[in-house]
């Protein structure tokens, strides 16, 4: 049975091999129908892992040792002498026009896989909450607007909501430019009304934390989960002080217990320490003491006790499965990839402005630990971290860095402007400037993941 590190690294590996082959495919296919001979073809960077030569041109199909990437060669003169029978098929002689196609086909394809995943996803179908409201939190937008627990969400702008999150990136997109929302509720008693939250006060910091339900304020619905003990292991704290199952537990150190959260939160807060417990036990009140044993997690002691509840099934009804039909899947598809792709780009530049932390960066591990999630997950799961991804790779090839093909592209319609080939002596400079930018942006992001990892 694979650990959560094995399906981290397995979810990795599948991920960054899919992404990386559609993108350098994208380079790969368009160069070719462009006329222009492809040398290699490879999956990773270092060694040969696995090589082979096929096609009219003998390219090299490659899985290199370090998947941290990949890249398309192509006959090129800056690159090597070409012989006089092929320069019409080398890269750096074809028209500024072809050589803008080819590097825009790499990240053009990650888009056009999040459209393909994102449409497969919704016709295979995404299952989900009935948009009932659970929780209302106090001073937010939510509660300003006059949102109730107990309602049902209808529309959001006009737009149908089957389940809870299915417009996560609208409202995301909408709080981020401080809109207006309109809501249409049912309420517990069956009347429909329609609320209008106010995002004017919304800021993007807020909003890279990536908690939208904190932010607007509300909470999807969640069954009471009462802290009365279904599971006690014996030779653990909590069997060897007393507990039993069947005991309901309603107070620990004085302080009132109204759900297994509270319950669970206390304890894991509290590792080698006293707890006193106040439990209910056949109409009885019972005083125990019970002391968390410290479990190592990363580099925090967390506090367990051995004992835990059944969780309550969902009634009938809460389930859902939102399912597309074509067509509507396709649409659907298009619109949350132009979302997601502007939501990636505006929270950069905002990023840039620093209106919105660079903690949010993240790098390959946190990557890695989304990934496993995602695959042990299910396979529809997997398919929407895919096309996350991919549009994320899309946008930030996209960015006119040098190195990256937006920075290719620069110089190309430099090029055009010019009427001219640029200065090697340019072109070095500024490569050597996007590498010390994404070797700062490698840095931070790697950073980041481990501050994330220590907690």
């Amino acid at each position: 049975m694979l650990t959560e590190i094995g399906y981290s690294v397995l979810g990795y590996v599948l991920a960054i091999g899919v992404l990386i082959a559609v993108h350098e495919f994208g380079h790969y296919i368009v160069a070719r129908g462009l006329g222009v001979k492809v040398l290699r073809f490879s999956i990773g960077f270092g060694k040969p892992l696995i090589l082979r030569r096929a096609g009219p041109d003998a390219t090299e199909y490659v899985l290199a040792a370090v998947p941290l990437g990949g890249y398309v060669k192509m006959l090129d003169e800056n690159e090597g002498e070409v012989p006089a029978a092929e320069r019409h098929r080398a890269f750096n002689r074809q028209p500024v026009w072809k050589r803008i196609l080819i590097v825009l086909a790499g990240p053009g394809f990650n888009f056009l896989f999040a459209i393909l995943a994102y449409w497969v996803v919704f016709m295979t179908g995404i299952p989900g909450l009935k948009p009932i409201i659970g929780k209302v939190a106090a001073h937010s937008p939510a509660q300003a607007a006059g949102l109730q627990a107990g309602d049902l969400i209808t529309r959001i702008n006009g737009r149908r909501v089957q389940s809870l999150g299915q417009d996560r990136l609208y409202l995301f997109q909408e709080a981020l430019e401080h809109a207006r929302v309109h809501m249409q509720v049912l309420t517990k008693a069956g009347v429909r009304r329609t609320v209008t939250l106010n995002l004017e006060g919304v800021h993007a910091r807020a909003l890279s934390k990536g908690h939208l339900s904190a932010v607007l304020g509300i909470y999807g619905w969640q069954p009471k989960l009462t802290p009365r003990i279904s599971e006690v292991t014996a030779n653990d704290p909590a069997g060897q002080a007393g507990l039993e199952v069947g005991d309901l537990v309603t107070r620990i150190n004085g302080q009132p217990m109204k759900d297994w959260t509270q319950v669970a939160h206390v304890i894991r807060r509290h590792p080698g320490e006293p707890l006193h417990f106040s439990v209910r036990r056949h109409g009885q009140k019972r005083q125990l003491i019970i002391t968390p044993k410290a479990v190592k997690v990363g580099t925090r002691n967390i506090g367990q006790i051995g004992a835990g509840i059944r969780v309550p099934s969902l009634p009938p009804g809460m389930r859902v499965k939102v399912r597309f039909g074509p067509v509507t899947a396709l649409r659907a598809a298009l619109t949350d990839t132009w979302l997601m792709s502007r939501l990636t780009v505006e929270m950069l530049g905002k990023m840039v402005l620093l209106q919105v932390s660079p903690k949010s960066i993240s790098g390959p591990i946190t990557i890695a630990r989304y990934a496993g999630y995602s695959v042990q997950v299910g396979f529809s799961s997997f398919l929407m971290f895919l096309g996350v991804v991919s549009i994320s790779l899309g946008v930030l090839n996209l960015m006119p860095v040098p190195v990256l093909d937006g920075g290719h592209v620069f110089f190309y319609l430099l090029e055009w402007v010019k009427g001219g080939p640029i200065s090697e002596q340019a072109i070095g400079w500024g490569q050597r400037v996007g590498v010390t930018l994404l070797v700062g942006l490698m840095m931070l992001a790697f950073y980041n993941d481990i501050t994330r990892i220590l907690g």
